[in-house]
């Protein structure tokens, strides 16, 4: 194997592998699971209050009813983009009233045993059951 293709391997096979257990199966790997939601979060505060801060600072003179202005347009935008989305929506087609059709089930035909790799074309339906009659009931928490 070529040296670049060995690095690939190893890179992208082993050392993936490699990472993928120790984040998911290590108790180190859940220490920075949480190590990485707890900076999250705090990244995430953090931004709060920054965005909290800066719309609460008076603005320049003028500049209210840019901010405003700005707003409305993406709210127009918004819905707009809303009435599109509805009026693209594909209609539910109305099932039709007509008896369904079942597959019919040959007494004593046997599976095919196929061992390997092979594609059968003469497929068959070895059993049939109607299921989903009767209505779920809940047990009323009893």
């Amino acid at each position: 194997m070529e040296l670049i293709a060995r690095i690939r391997h190893r890179v992208g096979y082993v050392w993936y592998w490699r990472v993928k257990h120790w984040w998911l199966d290590t108790q180190s790997g859940r220490v920075a699971q949480i190590t990485a939601a707890v900076l999250f979060a705090l990244g995430t505060v953090a931004e709060t209050v920054r965005m909290t801060l800066a719309a609460l600072t008076p603005p320049a003179a003028g500049a209210p009813h840019q901010a405003i202005i700005g707003v409305i347009i993406v709210l127009i935008v918004a819905l707009v983009a809303a009435v599109v989305a509805i009026a693209m929506m594909p209609k539910p087609k109305q099932p039709a009233a007509q008896q369904a059709q079942t597959p019919v089930t040959d007494d004593g035909q046997n599976a095919r045993r196929a061992y390997g790799t092979v594609w059968v074309d003469d497929s068959f339906l070895l059993a049939w059951a109607v299921v989903g009659r009767d209505p779920i009931k809940a047990s009323g928490g009893k």
